[in-house]
């Protein structure tokens, strides 16, 4: 049967709107009847195995499938091939999501008992969970993710079935918002944990303990690695990020705003895809489909997954692959490499990885397997979208056509060439010896050697040790199996000096340049030289060719760790070379946090050469953002004409006040504020040149105490001794819930979360920032999710008076019994706050 149909125009102009995802005034308006919408009915795993269009030279297989999976959302494989499956159960059970408290998730463990490629066996590890998310494998059990909870789970009668749980954190993310929680757990090279839409990493130290770290906010929903160890994740709109520079190097220097090397963009948000079939159900169709209705740009990129094994053709090592479930495909990306930087591309014109025509398949997770295939987890089902950001529209795709049916099925395939041989069968990791898994470290698909460093860092056999350091050591050992065995050591807390200076005199530059890295504490310890020459010259040439990019770039983020007066030279030297170097400028300033303004006299003294203008910026920057009132004379004095800068050097720190002065966002200013007059500003502004021109721009964008014409300056009224405990009290719910995605230092992130810092939502009405707390704030590209289920009166008081007395900001506090009247007054809304709802409260 082929439904021919246009929905009705909504109109949607009253405060208690229809859906929770529809828009005030906002006209959904019909689909054109020119194309047929065919049916989307419930298929069989074998019917759905017709609808799919792989690219050539490739082929699709069933892993398992309903009754054996039930809404599957993510998986891993165990030590001996075992697959992990997590199910989210209570999601969305039907166009309302009732019921999604529930405690139906579960976790099962599935296996193949005849080797034919297929699991036929299942057994539930874990049940009675609420919208379980991830699962991270350790020692006998495994980490879970059930938010805001993470809990260690084992099973010690040998059953397969968990008999002990044991909390390891309260406040992984956020249960309120399905679509805006952590989750990840994967294990990179370094041994950490990452995760998407959360700033915490965690270090397993055996028995289900972790260490926490605040790192960077990343992503949404998936995260993973390459090779090298670098780190990939997305959001729903945006098909794949990555961080060049690991983020804990940029933390070194709080006062760093936005540097590029982390959450760097790889493709455009508006990458075109190509979807197998008409795609009218998706939120809001009538913006977004095209007239073949079809979509043309994510909006649901879900988990990516870096390629990294053997299986597959060379050229696919190191792709991407994203799902996109609400276009029913799998984009594959070409990863491209050139002067230390990346960029992403498509690998196909016109077409995509993998495509069906089944409006049901719902690929929500990628990872890979022992036999180097691609795993693809599917949810299975019609309805993708959450209660939360549900419009009439999709809500009336679901009814008429029958999306609502069907649940809790699902689905799991891998993807393979036409010529690959059956998964490998018979093998258990974790029953190896240490020596064994050494040397499964040499392995060429990723999988393997994953699980063997993961086993010998929660082994801590000392057996392993010699080993290792062998392997790390040999030359004519495999790049990544030294790469493995580096951070094996490390992780296993035996990795010596001897290693480490025979790893940085290899050849291959991801060897070397870990090497380099895992340098660092001897670096810091005033008096090695040994390992100084080392980093400084390492993979230099004798004419003078620069060493390759990440040579250079891990340098510069080493060095930083030493303190030595040969180390802030090597830097200052790095800075003036290397001119078309990326991410140099944010690598050298980074590890010179209280050191800027030695460092600007110091680049500012000669001509202008290299890096050294765009590092300037950055320090000059990071003083601005320091808000120490002497430091901030000192650079304002530099730019005295008395003083004779070269002009290179004047419009490099004039660049650093015009990128520190907030820019208007949406028609209004929120002024900066200076602790000092900037004299030296007005004077250059009376210059009749460009530099006068940016002086005068900058001064009208920033305000400081005595600054003629302009409104005083309120006295920043004291809190009192409740309002201090509430202002701490906010901070640390601040630093648990919103730093994932607004940053510690509240400069939010591309992609992903505005900046707090000198916001008009931050800084003006309390009315708009307690709506956008209580209920959250829709934006074009993403949202940010409601906290008002999740947070009491107190706190939300306390988070706004945090984030309204940090970073420099002195706007009043705001009291609890604010927040419960205007809980009151928006009792019953759920839908996210728009920018046009919320200018009404900014006065």
């Amino acid at each position: 049967m082929i439904l021919r149909y246009s929905l009705p125009v909504l109109i949607l102009c009253t405060p208690l709107l229809a859906q929770e995802g529809d828009r005030p005034g906002e006209v959904q308006a019909p689909l054109s009847t020119h194309i047929e919408i065919p049916p989307a009915p419930i298929l069989s795993p074998e019917e759905a195995l017709g609808t799919f269009t792989v690219a050539p030279g490739f082929r699709i297989e069933l892993v398992a499938a309903d009754p054996l999976v039930h809404d599957p959302v993510a998986m891993t494989f165990g030590p001996d091939g075992r697959l992990w499956v997590v199910e989210m159960r209570g999601f969305m059970l039907n166009a309302d999501g009732t019921n999604e408290d529930a405690p139906v998730g579960s976790i099962a463990v599935l296996k193949d008992t005849n080797g034919d490629g297929r699991m036929d066996q299942r057994i539930v590890f874990v049940d009675g969970l609420v919208l379980p998310r991830t699962i991270a494998l350790v020692e006998d059990g495994a980490i879970i993710a059930e938010p805001p909870h993470l809990w260690f789970y084992r099973d010690t009668s040998g059953n397969g079935v968990a008999d002990t749980r044991t909390l390891i954190a309260s406040d992984y993310g956020i249960p309120a918002n399905p679509e805006h929680s952590a989750n990840g757990l994967m294990r990179a090279l370094d041994n950490w944990m990452y995760n998407a839409k959360s700033d915490i990493r965690y270090l397993h130290t055996g028995g289900g303990d972790l260490i926490r770290e605040e790192t960077i906010a990343r992503g949404q929903w998936g995260i993973t690695q390459d090779n090298q160890g670098r780190i990939y994740y997305n959001s729903n709109s945006d098909p794949l990020r990555m961080d060049v520079i690991p983020s804990e190097y940029l933390a070194r220097n709080p006062h760093l705003i936005n540097p590029d090397g982390v959450n760097l963009q790889l493709v455009p948000n508006d990458l075109r895809i190509w979807p197998g079939r008409v795609t009218p159900g998706v939120n809001r169709g009538y913006q977004i489909l095209d007239d073949d209705l079809k979509i043309r740009a994510m909006t649901a990129a879900s988990a990516p997954t870096i390629y990294r094994d053997t299986l597959f053709p060379g050229d696919f090592m190191g792709n991407a692959f994203v799902p996109e479930p609400s276009a029913n495909l799998v984009k594959r990306i070409i990863v491209e490499e050139e002067n230390g930087t990346l960029k992403g591309r498509n690998a196909y014109k016109g077409a995509e990885f993998l495509t069906s025509t089944d409006e049901r398949f719902r690929p929500v997770f990628l990872t890979h397997g022992p036999d180097g295939a691609l795993y693809i987890v599917d949810m299975y089902r019609g309805i993708l979208q959450h209660r939360i950001f549900l419009t009439s529209f999709l809500r009336q795709q679901i009814e008429e056509r029958e999306l609502d049916q069907g649940i809790g099925l699902g689905r799991i395939y891998r993807i393979v060439p036409e010529d690959a041989p059956p998964p490998p069968q018979g093998f258990d990791l974790s029953s190896e010896t240490s020596a064994r898994l050494v040397e499964r470290l040499t392995e060429a698909d990723s999988w393997w050697r994953d699980t063997a460093q993961r086993i010998l860092v929660e082994r801590r056999d000392a057996a392993s040790i010699d080993p290792l350091r062998s392997l790390a050591r040999s030359q004519a050992s495999a790049p990544l199996a030294r790469l493995h065995a580096l951070w094996t050591l490390r992780g296993i807390e035996q990795l010596d000096r001897e290693t480490v200076l025979a790893a940085m005199d290899g050849t291959d530059v991801r060897v070397t340049a870990a090497a380099m890295r895992l340098s660092e504490p001897w670096l810091a310890q005033p008096g090695d030289s040994e390992i100084f020459q080392h980093v400084t010259t390492v993979m230099n040439s004798s004419d003078g060719t620069p060493p390759p990019p990440a040579i250079i770039l891990q340098r510069a983020l080493s060095l930083g760790e030493a303190r030595s007066p040969a180390a802030f030279d090597a830097l200052m030297d790095l800075a003036s070379r290397n001119d078309s170097q990326p991410f140099l400028p944010e690598a050298v300033i980074s590890g010179l946090a209280g050191r800027e303004l030695e460092f600007i006299r110091h680049a500012t003294s000669g001509p202008a050469s290299g890096n050294a203008v765009n590092a300037v910026t950055l320090a000059a920057g990071a003083v601005l953002g320091s808000g120490e009132a002497d430091k901030i004379t000192d650079l304002l004095g530099m730019l005295e004409p008395a003083v004779h800068l070269h002009p290179w050097a004047r419009q490099s720190l004039l660049n650093a006040f015009d990128r520190f002065a907030l820019v208007p966002r949406r028609g209004r200013a929120a002024m900066t504020t200076l602790p000092v007059e900037p004299s030296s500003l007005i004077t250059l502004a009376t210059r009749d040149n460009e530099e006068g021109q940016l002086a005068a721009d900058i001064l009208t964008r920033l305000r400081w105490p005595g600054k003629p014409g302009q409104k005083e300056i309120p006295t920043v009224r004291e809190l009192t001794p409740e309002q201090t405990a509430l202002f701490e009290k906010g901070r640390e719910t601040y630093e648990m819930l919103c730093a994932a995605c607004h940053q510690v230092n509240g400069q939010g992130l591309p992609g992903l979360a505005s900046a707090l810092v000198n916001s008009p939502y931050t800084l003006g009405s309390e009315q708009a920032a307690v709506r956008i707390v209580l209920g959250g704030r829709q934006q074009e590209m993403f949202a940010m999710p409601p906290l008002g289920a999740a947070l009491d009166d107190t706190a939300i008081a306390g988070v706004l008076t945090y984030i309204r007395r940090a970073w420099g900001h002195t706007a009043d506090p705001v009291d609890p019994s604010t927040v419960a009247a205007i809980r009151r007054d928006v009792a019953g809304r759920e839908a996210p706050w728009t920018d046009e709802e919320l200018q009404q409260f900014m006065e």
